[in-house]
C-alpha cells in the first residue's frame, strides 16, 4: 500500500493529523550531455597560474592543494571541460585527469556499473523510499515529513526521531537538532551520512541507555538529500559532477552549465553582497539565482527551519574534510559564538573528527547567501558545515583494498564500497551525537575531544594611547554580574560596568546568541601608567574571572590623528639600515599645518606589532597610515613571494578601527601593494607561535588577497606602476573632484624625500560593483595621474567615446565604409586607449575593398602595432575566430590567406594616436573596421576610442569625438565563424573610474607617498584628504 508522509506545514497545523503525499517522482533520464560536462584537471601551477584559477570563482571544494615544491603546487579542479580547455589555452598547464584512460566524466559510468551502495533520492528502493519506511518501522519515535516540494515537484522528505514522534507537539519543549546533507548534488558521501545516522538513532533506541535519553529528550530531525533533483540527475552518469539545482536558466530545455542555482548561494541573508562570495553569471557553479530565496528548495528550507527553530543545524559537505563555522561572508572575522564552535569542534591538533580541519568558513574564500550565515543570523541557529572525506584520503587507508588515490576520478567520487563509506560515517556519527546532546545547552557544548566553552575572554593588549581606555571581552551570556575590574599601577582595584557591543558599521552583530562582546572603560590614567584588567561575573552563584592582562599607557597621546609609521625599516624589503621611521615627521608637521594634532605610532619601535584597534586607534579621529619606502612588510630570511604576518595585522586592525566610524589616509610609493597582488604573497596565519612563512605557498602558508583593498577602501584593481611614466619617472597628481578639486603637484620635487620610484593606480570598486546595486562600496577617484593625453579610460576629448566592453572569445568590429572614388590618397586617424591581455587578445584594423575578399590588417605609422602573432595563434585561436586565418598563417606567421598581421596588445599606458594610411585603396571604396579580439579567458579592460578622423586630399571627409552618435561608424558583428560576444562596441561616458587615489566616505588611497611632494604641497594635500574625511 501506499505509504502516508506528513506534510511539515499540514503537521503545523493539524498536530497529529496524517495527509498523504503525492508519489516521488522518478530520477530524471535520457537527456543528453552538452559539451560543457564538468571534468577534473591536474596540473602543477606556479602562483600566477592558481591566480588564473582563482579568477574563476570556484568554490573551496573544486580546488584541491597538495605541497607546494620548486615554486609549484600541484592542484586538482573540478570545472567545466570549457573553462579547462580555456585556461589550458592560456597557458595553464591543466590537463583533463585520466585514470586507467578514463576522463571523470567518462569514469563515472564505470563506476556507474560497478557500484552498488550509492542510490538515487526516489524511486524504488532508494533512499527516500527507504526513510519513509524506516520512520514508518518505527511509530513510537520516527515520523516521515513531507517539509515541501523541490522544482521539479518531489517531495523533500524529513524524518524526525524523539519520543511520541506522531504526537509530540513540533516546537515543544524539547530542544531540536537538524542533520541535512547533498544541497550539492555531486557530494553522494553526505546522504549516507544522515541517513545512517538516522538508523543508528532509531536501532539504538531502548537498547542503548545514551541514545535512548536523547531520543526522549530531544526532538532531532534528519534530511538526507536537501537537493533531490539534482541530486537524482547526478546518477546519470554525464552528470555525475553536477553541483546546483535544475533550474532551467535560458529556457532552452536542456540541462547545461549554464543552468542551476546554487543552493548554498540562494538564501536571503547577504545575498549577493558582492559577486565574489557568489556569482551573478548563471554559468557558474555559485550562480546565486535571481532573487534572493529563488529557489523552492531555499524557500523550503527557510519555512522549515523558522518554524521548528533548531537550536543546532549540521550541514553536511564535501569534499575537503573541514569544520566550517562563523561568519562566512567576509575573510578573517570572528564573532562571539565562535567560543561554542571552537569546544565542539575542536582544533587543528585536536579535531571533533580525526583528521578534519576545523576553521572559520571564510578563511580562504567567501561565501554570502549561503546557509549557515542565514540560519544564524535570521532564525538564531548555531549551523556548522562538516566537509567530509575526499576519495584520496579514504582510499589511502588500506593499502589492501582494491581502492587507490591515485585512482579517483575526483575528491568528489568517494568510493562506492560499503566498507569505507561506513568508516567514514562511524568516523563522523560521534560528533553527531555530541551536537544532538548540545542541543540541550549550547553555550556549553558536549566535546568528543573534551574541550570546554570559557565563561571569559578579555581582549588583550599591551599598548594604549588614551587616558580613557575601552576594553572588552567576550562572555557568555547566561553570566550574572558582570563587572570590569582593573588597577593602575598596583593601585586599589577599581570596579566599573560594561555594555554589550552590538557592532560597527559592517560587522560585529552576528554570532551573538550566547555570547557577547562587552566592553567598559579604564578611566583616569596618564602616560606611563601601568594598568592591570580583568573581568569577573558570576556563574550559578560561583565567581568567575577572565585571564588578567596589563598595559602601558604610552607617552605620545592626546592628538586628534594617530600617524601609523609601518615603514618596516627593520624588516627586509627593502634593508633599510635604521631602526625607527624616517617620514613620522613630515606628516606629524602637515598635520599641524592642517591644524591637527598628532601622535605617533611606529610599528618597528613596537616590536613589529600592529596597533590594536581599541588600545591604539579608537582614540583618533583619523589615522594616517603611511609605508614610506617599505615594498613587503617582511621579515629578515624570509624569501620572495611572501610577507611577514605583520602586514595582514595591520590590515585587520584598521578594518576594525574603519568598522567603529574611524578615517582613514593610506599612503605609499608601494601601499597596499601584496594585497593588491591578490594571491601573489603568502604569510603564516599562526605566527608567532609558528615562525614567518618560508615557503611561499598554501599550504602551509595562506596567500593575502585584495579584499581590504577592494570593500573597505575602494580599490578593485590595484595597477603597479600606473602612474609612472615611460621614462619611469611618477607623472604629477592632480585633483579633480571633491575636496580635492583643483589641487596639483609633481613627486619628487623641491624639498620632498625624493623616494617615489613606483606608483600605484587604482581602478573604483564602483566600477565593477555598481553603486546602485552595491552601495555599500561606493567609491570615486577624485585624485588623478596628470598623463600627457588624458586619463587612460576617460574621454580624451569631451563627454563620450566608444568602448570595446569586456567578453571572451569575442571579435569585436567598429566599421565604415570609405568612398575614395577619385582620391588619391586617403588616412584614418583616431586615439585609443587600450589594455588587452598581452600576447593573447588583440586590437587592430582590418580593411577590403568594398564587396571583395582582399582582406588585410593595416599597420599603424605612428609604431603602435607589431606582427607577432602571439600566444593565442599558437594555441589555436584561429578555430574561435576562422576570419584570422586571413592574416595568420598555420605556422602562425603574420602572413594568412590574403592579407598581413598587423596589431596591438597588452597596455598603450594612456591614448595613443593611431594614422592609418588608406591609400592603397585610392581610387576605391574601402570597407574598414577598428576591431578588437579576444580568446577563451582572461581579460583585459579592453580598448577605449576616440576622436576618429578619415582625411583624404588634405580634406576631412568625416569626423567625430562620438559625442551624439557613432558619427557614422556601425557595429557590424563578428565575422562568420566567430559567435556573438556578450556585448559588443557601444558609446559610453565612463566605462572604468581610474584614478591616483581613490575615496570612499571613510578613506582617501592613494598611490604615492606624500612625503615625495614639497612640503608646501603636502601640507595642501593632507590639509584636503583630512577635510574630506572629517569635514
Amino acid at each position: 500500500m501506499r505509504r502516508k508522509v506528513t506534510s511539515f506545514f499540514a503537521a503545523l497545523t493539524l498536530g497529529a493529523g496524517l495527509v498523504a503525499a503525492s508519489p516521488a517522482t522518478a530520477a530524471p533520464g535520457g537527456q543528453t550531455r552538452a559539451n560543457d560536462r564538468m571534468e577534473v584537471f591536474t596540473g602543477q601551477l606556479t602562483v600566477d597560474h592558481v591566480k588564473k584559477l582563482r579568477a574563476l570563482g570556484l568554490d573551496h571544494e573544486d580546488i584541491a592543494m597538495g605541497k607546494a615544491q620548486g615554486g609549484k603546487v600541484p592542484i586538482e579542479v573540478a570545472m567545466s571541460r570549457a573553462q579547462g580547455e580555456a585556461l589550458r589555452a592560456k597557458g595553464v598547464p591543466l590537463q583533463v585527469k585520466k585514470v586507467k584512460g578514463k576522463s571523470a566524466s567518462e569514469r563515472s559510468r564505470t563506476l556507474a556499473a560497478q557500484g552498488n551502495v550509492f542510490r538515487p533520492y526516489s524511486g524504488a528502493g532508494n533512499i527516500r523510499e527507504e526513510i519513509v519506511k524506516a520512520a514508518a518501522d518505527h511509530p513510537n519515535i520516527a515520523r516521515a515529513v513531507d517539509i515541501g516540494k523541490s522544482l521539479k515537484g518531489q517531495p523533500i522528505t524529513a524524518v524526525r526521531v524523539t519520543k511520541g514522534a506522531r504526537t509530540y507537539p513540533t516546537r515543544g519543549s524539547r530542544p531540536s537538532v537538524v542533520f541535512q546533507a547533498a544541497q550539492h548534488a555531486r557530494e553522494w558521501i553526505t546522504p549516507e551520512q544522515v541517513r545512517r545516522t538516522m538508523h543508528h538513532f532509531l536501532n539504538s533506541y531502548g537498547t542503548d541507555a545514551e541514545i535512548t535519553k536523547l531520543v526522549n529528550t530531544t526532538d532531532i530531525w534528519f534530511i538526507p538529500v536537501i537537493n533531490v533533483d539534482g541530486y537524482d540527475l547526478t546518477f546519470n552518469p554525464d552528470y555525475r559532477m553536477w553541483r546546483k539545482n535544475v533550474r532551467d536558466n535560458d529556457g532552452d530545455g536542456q540541462v547545461t552549465n549554464a543552468d542551476g542555482v546554487d543552493p548554498n548561494r540562494n538564501f536571503p541573508y547577504k545575498w549577493g553582497y558582492d559577486n565574489e562570495g557568489s556569482s551573478p553569471q548563471r554559468d557558474s557553479q555559485t550562480y546565486r539565482g535571481t532573487g534572493p530565496g529563488s529557489e523552492p528548495e531555499t524557500k523550503v528550507q527557510d519555512a522549515f527551519i523558522s518554524k521548528l527553530k533548531p537550536k543546532l543545524l549540521v550541514n553536511y559537505h564535501s569534499a575537503a574534510e573541514l569544520l566550517l563555522y562563523g561568519v562566512g561572508w567576509q575573510q578573517q572575522t570572528p564573532s562571539p559564538d565562535d567560543k561554542i564552535f571552537e569546544a565542539l569542534l575542536g582544533d587543528d591538533e585536536h579535531p571533533a573528527v580525526p583528521g578534519y580541519d576545523p576553521d572559520l568558513g571564510a578563511e580562504l574564500y567567501i561565501t554570502n547567501g549561503d546557509t549557515d550565515g542565514h540560519m544564524g543570523e535570521r532564525h538564531g541557529v548555531l549551523a556548522y558545515t562538516p566537509e567530509m572525506s575526499t576519495c584520496q584520503t579514504i582510499s589511502a587507508i588500506d593499502p589492501n583494498d582494491p581502492w587507490k588515490p591515485e585512482e579517483c576520478a575526483s575528491v568528489f567520487h568517494f568510493p562506492d564500497d560499503e566498507k569505507l563509506i561506513q568508516q567514514e560515517y562511524l568516523k563522523n556519527l560521534p560528533l553527531a551525537i555530541a551536537t544532538a546532546k548540545s542541543s540541550h545547552s549550547p553555550d556549553k557544548p558536549v566535546s568528543v575531544v573534551g574541550k570546554t566553552t570559557p565563561d571569559l575572554v578579555a581582549d588583550a593588549f599591551e599598548v594604549s594611547h588614551g587616558r580613557t581606555q575601552p576594553v572588552a571581552v567576550t562572555a557568555r551570556k547566561s553570566l550574572k554580574g558582570l563587572t570590569l575590574r582593573y588597577s593602575v599601577n598596583g593601585g586599589r582595584t577599581v570596579s566599573d560596568s560594561v555594555r554589550e557591543w552590538k557592532g560597527g558599521e559592517r560587522y560585529g552583530d552576528e554570532g551573538r546568541h550566547y555570547y557577547g562582546e562587552y566592553r567598559g572603560k579604564v578611566r583616569g590614567t596618564k602616560a606611563g601608567d601601568k594598568v592591570e584588567v580583568w573581568f569577573e561575573a558570576r556563574n550559578k552563584g560561583k565567581k568567575v574571572s577572565s585571564q588578567k592582562f596589563t598595559y602601558t599607557v604610552a607617552s605620545d597621546i592626546g592628538g586628534k590623528v594617530l600617524v601609523l609609521a609601518a615603514e618596516d625599516v627593520t624588516g627586509a624589503s627593502p634593508a633599510q639600515g635604521v631602526t625607527q621611521a624616517k617620514y613620522t615627521g613630515a606628516y606629524a608637521s602637515s598635520l599641524t599645518a592642517a591644524g591637527y594634532s598628532s601622535d605617533v605610532y611606529d610599528i618597528d619601535k613596537n616590536g613589529r606589532k600592529a596597533p590594536h584597534h581599541l588600545g591604539v586607534l579608537s582614540h583618533y579621529k583619523a589615522v594616517v597610515w603611511e609605508t614610506g619606502d617599505d615594498i613587503i612588510p617582511r621579515a629578515t630570511g624570509q624569501p620572495g613571494g611572501t610577507a611577514a604576518k605583520l602586514g595582514f595585522d595591520l590590515e585587520l586592525s584598521v578594518r576594525d578601527y574603519l568598522n567603529e566610524g574611524g578615517k582613514l589616509l593610506l599612503t605609499g610609493k608601494y601601499a597596499g601593494f601584496a594585497q593588491g597582488a591578490d594571491g601573489s604573497y603568502f604569510y603564516e596565519p599562526d605566527y608567532p607561535a609558528q615562525p614567518e612563512c618560508t615557503t611561499p605557498s598554501d599550504p602551509p602558508c595562506l596567500p593575502m588577497f585584495n579584499d581590504f583593498l577592494q570593500y573597505y577602501l575602494g580599490a578593485y584593481s590595484y595597477i603597479s606602476d600606473g602612474g609612472t611614466g615611460q621614462d619611469g619617472k611618477p607623472y604629477p597628481v592632480k585633483g579633480v573632484g571633491g575636496k580635492f578639486n583643483g589641487f596639483a603637484a609633481p613627486l619628487n620635487g623641491g624639498d620632498s624625500a625624493n623616494n617615489q620610484d613606483h606608483t600605484g593606480s587604482f581602478l573604483t570598486t564602483s566600477s565593477f560593483l555598481p553603486k546602485k546595486e552595491f552601495p555599500q562600496f561606493a567609491t570615486s577617484a577624485p585624485i588623478k595621474w596628470d598623463r600627457p593625453g588624458g586619463a587612460p579610460y576617460d574621454p580624451r576629448t569631451g563627454s563620450w567615446y566608444v568602448y570595446s566592453g569586456q567578453a571572451d572569445v569575442s571579435y569585436k568590429r567598429l566599421t565604415r565604409t570609405v568612398d575614395l572614388t577619385g582620391k588619391t590618397d586617403g588616412k584614418l586617424s583616431f586615439h585609443a586607449s587600450y589594455e588587452t591581455e598581452p600576447n593573447w587578445d588583440y586590437m587592430f584594423v582590418e580593411a577590403r575593398t568594398e564587396g571583395q575578399d582582399d582582406w588585410t590588417t593595416l599597420p599603424d605609422a605612428n609604431g603602435n602595432t607589431q606582427q607577432g602573432t602571439g600566444e593565442s595563434c599558437a594555441s589555436g585561436w584561429r578555430a574561435i575566430h576562422p576570419h584570422l586565418n586571413h592574416y595568420q598563417g598555420q605556422d602562425c606567421s603574420p602572413t594568412g590567406t590574403t592579407g598581413a598581421w598587423h596589431a596591438a596588445t597588452g597596455k598603450s599606458n594612456g591614448y595613443k594616436e593611431w594614422s592609418i594610411d588608406l591609400t592603397p585603396y585610392a581610387g576605391k571604396k574601402v570597407e574598414i573596421s577598428i576591431s578588437y579580439v579576444s580568446d577563451w579567458g582572461t581579460q583585459g579592460l579592453g580598448v577605449f576610442l576616440d576622436d576618429a578622423k578619415i582625411t583624404a586630399g588634405g580634406a576631412t571627409l568625416a569626423e567625430t569625438s562620438f559625442e551624439s552618435d557613432l558619427g557614422g561608424w556601425t557595429v557590424a558583428g563578428p565575422p562568420t565563424g566567430s559567435a556573438p560576444a556578450s556585448n559588443d562596441w557601444a558609446r559610453s561616458q565612463q566605462a572604468f573610474e581610474e584614478g591616483a587615489g581613490v575615496t570612499t566616505k571613510d578613506s582617501v588611497y592613494v598611490g604615492f607617498g606624500a612625503e615625495g611632494m614639497s612640503t608646501e604641497a603636502r601640507n595642501d594635500f593632507v590639509k584636503r584628504a583630512m577635510r574630506h574625511l572629517l569635514g
